[in-house]
């Protein structure tokens, strides 16, 4: 048995030696006697993380909740605030060119070359044709 399998097991299994599988169990065992140093720190190490998994202090899934929680990044300012500045301009924009073409609609002309430019540019075609129906 390799060192890494062993370690594998510990991970796997824990560092009870009745949990490891039956057809490896005589390997790993052999393997520890032969290396009682690195065995006993490791199993040391996966005994401790047993009890803790076994005592209910912490669920196996608060566990893996905190762990995901660590590795996220911790926001920025940059995180926070950057996307609010291009939304901004883009609502100022959309507001602008809705009042543009609403306020445009809503003007009336101040003589009648102006109201017969906006007959003739209004896209009604009905009153375009009257306008140069009107000129002949």
């Amino acid at each position: 048995m390799t060192q890494e399998r062993f370690m594998q097991i510990l991970e796997c299994y824990g560092a009870d030696p009745q949990r490891w599988p039956a057809r490896e169990r005589a390997n790993a065992m052999a393997f520890a006697d032969q290396n009682p140093e690195l065995a006993e720190a490791a199993m040391a190490l996966e005994a401790e993380l047993d009890e803790m998994l076994g005592s209910g202090e912490i669920a196996p899934s608060e566990m893996l909740e905190q762990k995901i929680l660590r590795e996220l990044p911790v926001p920025t300012a940059a995180m926070v605030w950057g996307w609010r500045a291009p939304v901004a301009a883009a609502a100022a924009l959309m507001i602008g060119v809705a009042l543009g073409f609403a306020g445009g609609a809503a003007t009336t002309p101040l003589d009648d070359a102006e109201a017969l430019y906006a007959d003739a540019f209004s896209g009604f075609d009905d009153d375009y044709v009257d306008w140069l129906e009107s000129e002949t």
